[in-house]
């Protein structure tokens, strides 16, 4: 029998997550020059969307790290393959995705963790991007934004060179975008909304990135 990357049917917490996340805190602003803002605009309770550009395999890391409120992460699945890593992550509160088609379970994971009122980081674009600017958004983050009328937070990451020691760091949280924004309906089969809606958290993302560095 085939084993299973991942356990859906748990959403426990896990103990390592609290203790390795202030000292990833401490290493990401050592390493790097780090900047965060709009810290003020993370709902203190309640379930929320954290959406984000993409451009390294930090910004988990930096998000994680950076945000005042528990995470739980969509990650490639490939990644869970290596028994430590899939170890590691899944105590780190992520969970597989796989990335070549709507996958139903983790989606199902996902929205039950939202409506258990918890936060979860998702990427739009899906993939990193090589240029380093933000990318087109695939409808997944609006799919979970309708199925659990939860709000979506925009968060970029900056860097404005390829990421070093002591590299300047910028994160910006943006405000939250409110459910009813999205101008959802009961249509199920209207993808056109999906596709506006993603499009919609992917511009006010990019709204962000484009402020760079400044404060």
């Amino acid at each position: 029998m085939k084993k299973e990357l991942f356990d859906y049917s748990s959403t426990k917490k896990r103990i390592l997550y609290p203790i390795l996340i202030p000292i990833g805190r401490f290493l990401v602003k050592f390493i790097f020059k780090t900047t965060l803002i709009g810290v003020e605009n993370v709902p203190k309770d309640g379930k929320f969307i954290f959406a984000s550009n993409h451009i390294t395999m930090l910004d988990p890391v930096f998000i994680a790290t950076l945000c005042p409120r528990t995470l739980y992460f969509m990650a490639k699945q490939e990644l869970f393959k290596n028994g430590f890593v899939r170890w590691f992550l899944t105590n780190m509160n992520a969970f597989p995705i796989n990335r070549d088609g709507y996958d139903t379970r983790s989606m199902d994971y996902a929205e039950r963790l939202l409506s258990e009122g918890n936060a979860i980081g998702i990427f739009p674009e899906g993939t990193r991007q090589k240029s380093r600017r933000p990318g087109r958004a695939k409808a997944g983050v609006a799919v979970l934004a309708k199925a659990t009328k939860a709000s979506v937070v925009p968060v970029s990451v900056y860097f404005s060179k390829k990421p070093s020691f002591r590299s300047k760091l910028t994160v910006r949280i943006g405000e939250p975008i409110a459910y009813e924004e999205f101008n959802f309906t009961d249509d199920e089969r209207n993808t056109r909304e999906l596709r506006d809606a993603a499009s919609l958290v992917m511009e006010r993302i990019t709204k962000l990135w484009e402020k760079q560095h400044s404060v």
